[in-house]
């Protein structure tokens, strides 16, 4: 029997069982079970003894199947969370988590990375992927487009927390970087500093860009230059040499995406520019400063990468514990 067939059933009898039964209901027998989901009745049976060992259902001999009390909240041991991922930089990745695993040890939860590179995100069968996962609880890191299926499994009972708050999904648990004032932030740095020049980097347009606006409302009208360049654009390279060739005492540059970290740091060594007096920020990367070989320590202004996997990790635990989610069910920190 395929593990792939078994794993299914099992998510499925285990999301009937939370949504459709009571405590002291009675369950289908195994025959009904396997006619129903047109699998073998040993399959079956496999599933409903994982059932009764995860404590969702009793055997008992007269009576039947019979739905159990859920686990008692404040049970968080043995649990399992399944981290999925648009990003495949596992750099990116790993440091997200890092911080969960070091929330997840204490508790004596596992975090496991599921591979979803061929996977249509924005499709309701991507929703029915997340369902079928043989797991407690998913982290979601950057799935901006994904609202109809992270719905479809909400409303199938799976615990989910994501990095990403969906405007269109009010009811997803999130835990999102504040991109507006953390670009204010590095806006003031730089004004501080008397910088005239400053360049910002990164992978999304400037429309709409928060990691973009924050800086530039803080310096227009003290700065001679704020230019926003995308690593989209075909000509975003010879772009960004133009800037660093002029590169002077009065310039300056914010990565405002964690790949963009890289290519600048680059570009600082191309043009032999020394990394001083906050002449080159980045609003995010993995611990408290970005480190990159032959620069001095680059300052951050928005949370570690590792720090706000700890928080989507801390969210799932703290539902487990109390029974919901915590207050406000969207936070940006």
């Amino acid at each position: 029997m395929p593990k792939k067939v078994f794993d299914s059933l099992y998510s499925i009898l285990v999301r009937d069982i939370i949504k459709n039964y009571q405590v002291g209901d009675k369950y289908p027998s195994i025959r009904e079970l396997a006619k129903k989901h047109k699998v073998s009745t040993q399959t079956v049976q496999r599933g409903i003894e994982k059932l009764q060992k995860s404590g969702l259902i009793t055997v008992r001999q007269k009576a039947g199947i019979v739905i159990s009390p859920l686990q008692p909240i404040g049970a968080v041991d043995n649990k399992k969370i399944s981290v999925i991922s648009a990003i495949e930089d596992t750099r990116f990745v790993n440091s997200f988590i890092k911080g969960m695993k070091e929330e997840g040890e204490k508790k004596g939860i596992k975090i496991i990375l599921e591979d979803t590179a061929n996977l249509d995100a924005r499709s309701l069968y991507f929703g029915e992927y997340i369902c079928s996962l043989n797991t407690d609880g998913i982290i979601t890191l950057c799935y901006p487009d994904s609202g109809l299926p992270f719905y479809h499994a909400l409303k199938e009972g799976v615990d989910i927390v994501s990095d990403l708050i969906l405007d269109e999904l009010p009811i997803l648990p999130a835990v999102q970087t504040d991109n507006y004032r953390h670009s204010r932030e590095a806006g003031h740095l730089f004004l501080n500093q008397g910088y005239k020049r400053i360049l910002v980097l990164g992978y999304y347009p400037a429309e709409r860009n928060r990691r973009y606006e924050g800086l530039r409302d803080i310096a227009k009208g003290y700065c001679d230059e704020v230019q926003y360049i995308s690593l989209s654009q075909v000509d975003a390279i010879w772009k960004i040499d133009r800037f660093f060739q002029k590169f002077d005492s009065y310039s300056a540059v914010f990565s405002a995406d964690y790949s963009a970290n890289y290519i600048i740091a680059a570009k600082f060594i191309q043009y032999r520019i020394p990394v001083k007096n906050n002449n080159f920020l980045v609003y995010d990367c993995e611990e408290d400063a970005f480190l990159y070989s032959k620069l001095d320590p680059i300052q951050k202004v928005g949370p570690a990468l590792r720090t706000i996997g700890s928080e989507l990790c801390k969210t799932l635990i703290s539902k487990w514990e109390n029974g919901v989610y915590p207050q406000p069910l969207q936070r940006k920190i």
